[in-house]
């Protein structure tokens, strides 16, 4: 009396022998959508928009719009974009690497034409060049003098403020005195939008330490101006500031304000709510490795690099603490790094590793041996959360595939036939976004058509010799098909089983050492099997609907009493 139930649908694993699996876990799972306990497949994809074919990143701006045809941004090089702190900013100001040196862009420029963006910024302003030249106009010498200096900033129309010049020679005259500032350098070449310069002078402050002051602003063109001994106004705040470096890629959004990107060998991080000015003192450096990629879950920065991550945590950038993990895990696609807001994945030699709540572990060990991960080329990977799931796409030589796998509960790995040349999540509208290899945008698991999932079992090793006569599936909708594979007999045995059964419909040989029954099944009603003998056993479940449950007897009594 043996009954077999197929039945959980946990996923595929590569790892172990397909006859110690689990009952729940299979050798095969394609197209399948966990969550649900039963094989069902993924919805279709539906096209909500167009954009250039051959684009590697698409981005959604005007995500207050309750439109996902509007708009979207593509780029044919992998950028990371990143929306601006200020939540009343109705230009939704954006910033981005990887498309050349770091742009800003926003509805109004980016906008203006497709293919979007139509136009950028640089992300920062120069400091000037040349120092003031500072000439005392007239006063009265009454024995009281003071030594001053002042430099000058530049201020576009957004109000970013530049680091300041260098400073003016010494300025040495009463304290009376009216000064001539002149020297104004050259505007910077380039579309920075600078409209006006910001003066400061020295003074003594209250701390007893002597900094440089507002003075004045004056408009650009302006080659003369005056120090007329006005009160000053408050310090200088971009002494420290540095412009966004030229190299800085994975632009990634952090906390309290701040960004963070990587820079030759360090990774650097913004002023707080400035996201153009990088100060040399906020550098992070790797102690051992190269920086590759970043991800954030948290208050916690997870530096990824070709050696072990670096854990970077802190409330500004002045006061990160750092702390090497002991993970020697390096991560080899800088695009498969995924923040999942409880951890952050990434791809490795060995496989998908995860730092986060549970602590670090590699998600794919036990599931697939590093041979069968190296198979997927992991170095191609691109990755995405959706619905606390890891959303892999990876290229090994035969199209774009993906795979899926549940970070917090990886039972079993979810492979899916077909990947994608790039993926958006947007998180205002919690929806995930894929873009196909025609240039079509298009919402996850929307369409009205499904996929066909397929799920294939273990090999079930009968205790002796056993013919499975009867069959049932349990469905919500029919049809779905069901195959039987008696597995792992000698070329004779096969050859005479299919002989024997040549009059039988849905016999086959798939392979010179196993034997197949295949039946399109329309109802709940059980069915009947045709007379095949083995050791070894395998089941095969394909649908575009959904199987709960099948259940595999010996006899048409036994499956009545299950």
């Amino acid at each position: 009396m043996t009954v077999i139930t197929i039945e959980g649908f946990t996923g595929e694993n590569r790892a172990a022998h397909p006859k110690t699996l689990g009952p729940m876990v299979g050798v095969t799972s394609l197209n399948q959508k966990p969550g649900r306990g039963d094989l069902r497949p993924w919805r279709v994809p539906l096209t909500v928009a167009t954009v250039p074919v051959g684009r590697k990143t698409i981005y959604r701006m005007g995500r207050d719009v309750d439109s996902d045809a509007n708009y979207w941004l593509s780029w044919a090089n992998r950028v990371h974009a990143v929306r601006g702190f200020n939540a009343d900013d109705t230009t939704e100001q954006t910033y981005y690497t990887g498309d050349g040196a770091p742009k800003v862009t926003n509805n109004i420029i980016a906008l203006s034409s497709a293919p979007y963006p139509m136009a950028s910024r640089p992300l920062g302003i120069p400091a000037p060049t040349t120092a003031l030249i500072a000439a005392t106009n007239s006063g009265t010498w009454t024995g009281l003098s003071k030594s001053y200096y002042y430099v000058y900033t530049y201020v576009n129309d957004w109000g970013w403020e530049s680091a300041p010049s260098p400073v003016s020679a010494e300025s040495v005259r009463p304290t009376d005195a009216t000064v001539a500032l002149s020297g104004f350098g050259s505007l910077p070449s380039g579309n920075y939008q600078i409209n006006r310069i910001r003066i400061y002078r020295t003074q003594t402050g209250t701390s007893g330490a002597t900094e440089f002051f507002f003075l004045r602003e004056v408009a650009v063109g302006v080659s003369t101006t005056t120090d007329d001994g006005r009160d000053l106004g408050e310090v200088l705040p971009t002494t420290t500031w540095v412009m966004t470096p030229d190299d800085l890629s994975m632009l990634t959004p952090m906390w309290n304000g701040m960004l963070a990107g990587i820079s030759g060998n360090g990774v650097r991080i913004c002023e707080p709510y400035t996201p153009y000015a990088w100060p040399i003192a906020y550098e992070v450096l790797p102690p051992d490795s190269k920086p590759v990629a970043l991800g954030v879950f948290g208050q916690t920065l997870l530096v990824l690099t070709t050696a072990r991550p670096l854990v970077v945590s802190g409330s500004s950038p002045d006061s990160m603490d750092q702390m090497p993990l002991e993970m020697y895990q390096g991560c080899i696609a800088p695009e498969s790094v995924v923040g999942m807001g409880i951890g952050v994945a990434w791809a490795s030699e060995d496989g998908l590793c995860w730092y986060g709540a549970g602590g670090p572990r590699i998600l794919t060990a036990g599931l697939m041996l590093r041979e069968d991960w190296q198979k997927l080329k992991p170095s191609t990977i691109v990755g995405k959360m959706y619905e606390g799931l890891y959303f892999g796409t990876f290229d090994a030589g035969a199209g774009l595939k993906a795979f899926l796998i549940d970070p917090m509960n990886p039972t079993g790995i979810y492979f899916m036939d077909t990947g994608y040349a790039a993926m958006h999540f947007d998180e205002l509208k919690d929806q995930l976004y894929v873009l196909d290899s025609s240039g079509n945008v298009q919402r996850w698991d929307a369409g009205t058509a499904f996929m066909t999932t397929k799920f294939r079992s273990k090999v079930f090793q009968q205790p002796r010799v056993t013919s499975f006569a009867a069959a049932e599936l349990v469905c919500d909708v029919y049809p779905a098909t069901f195959r039987a594979d008696a597995v792992g007999l000698n070329e004779d045995e096969a050859a005479k089983i299919l002989a024997s059964l040549s009059a039988v419909p849905g016999v086959s040989c798939p392979t010179p050492t196993s034997v197949r029954y295949t039946k399109v099944v329309t109802s709940r009603d059980a069915f009947r099997l045709p007379t095949i003998s083995a050791l070894d056993w395998q089941f095969e479940l394909e649908t575009a609907n959904n199987v709960q449950l099948a259940n595999i007897a010996t006899s048409m009594v036994e499956l009545a009493s299950v």
